[in-house]
């Protein structure tokens, strides 16, 4: 039995240290960060003549900076990610416990790397977890043209000179991707728009994504007539599963579906 936690827990570890240093996670905090401090310089322009005395770095720049983080539905990653087939659930506790400390885990990573003592508080593990978890829970798959390939043809573009030396510099790292240097990056991301609609089992939008898109934007699409002031739902599953499969998948959002599908194939 334990044997299978861990048989598990090592695939979700590959999972999480790949999450820490996924763009999308890492961008979420060292973005706030960043428009933390442009929103100070701009305030401390205009206030120089009244010092913050409460002794807290402008507590609500932070919280301004961090508005667009705050739309998406957040559980904590340990407590909303689903229980994996090889688990029993007599070991869910265990099992849930030793997520949490993977997620501490990668937490001191990312603090190693761009921890800011004005912006402590993103850095706690509470916010963390709730972090993972909205994109655990909101992420929508995506596809984006290789960067690397972007690169090498601003190269081809360089004048002469500049091109040779950025050839040169440039050579090994196109040796050892050989072919692969090319090939579009594939993850997930995170929609505030797409964040904020509710489900349906019977949606009336879905949110589209074209294999052929490379440019990391999703669109949301009409799936029938939608009436001036009607709320635009959206399948959060597969909406063609049964009654109880859905409501079990469901049940990781923290609600029990009662839409009008819903409402009619419950026994």
């Amino acid at each position: 039995m334990t044997q299978m936690i861990y048989s598990s827990l090592l695939r979700r570890y590959h999972s999480i240290v790949n999450f820490c240093f996924n763009f999308s996670l890492l961008l979420a905090v060292s973005s706030s960060i960043l428009k933390y401090r442009k929103l100070k310089v701009a305030h401390s322009e205009e206030q120089e003549n009244k010092p913050n005395v409460s002794g807290i770095p402008y507590p609500s720049l932070l919280l301004e900076a961090w508005k667009p983080m705050s739309v998406g539905h957040k559980r904590r990653w340990w407590d909303c990610i689903a229980l994996p087939f090889d688990v029993e659930s007599s070991d869910e506790v265990a099992f849930r416990m030793q997520i949490r400390e993977l997620a501490f885990t990668s937490l001191q990573l990312l603090k190693a790397a761009i921890f800011d003592e004005e912006c402590k508080s993103l850095f706690s593990l509470d916010i963390y977890g709730h972090i993972i978890g909205m994109f655990e829970l909101n992420n929508l798959d995506l596809v984006v043209a290789s960067p690397v390939e972007d690169y090498f043809l601003y190269i081809d573009d360089l004048p002469y000179p500049e091109k040779k030396e950025a050839e040169e510099i440039a050579r090994p790292f196109l040796d050892a991707l050989g072919d692969d240097y090319a090939v579009c990056c594939q993850g997930t991301a995170f929609y505030p728009l797409q964040s904020c609609m509710n489900h349906s089992c019977s949606p009336n939008a879905k949110a589209f994504k074209r294999e052929e898109d490379r440019d990391g934007q999703a669109t949301i699409i009409a799936l029938k007539p939608i009436s001036k002031g009607e709320e635009v739902t959206i399948s959060y599953v597969d909406e063609d599963l049964r009654f109880e499969e859905r409501q079990a998948l469901l049940a990781d959002y923290g609600f029990k579906c009662r839409c009008p599908k819903c409402l009619e194939e419950e026994p």
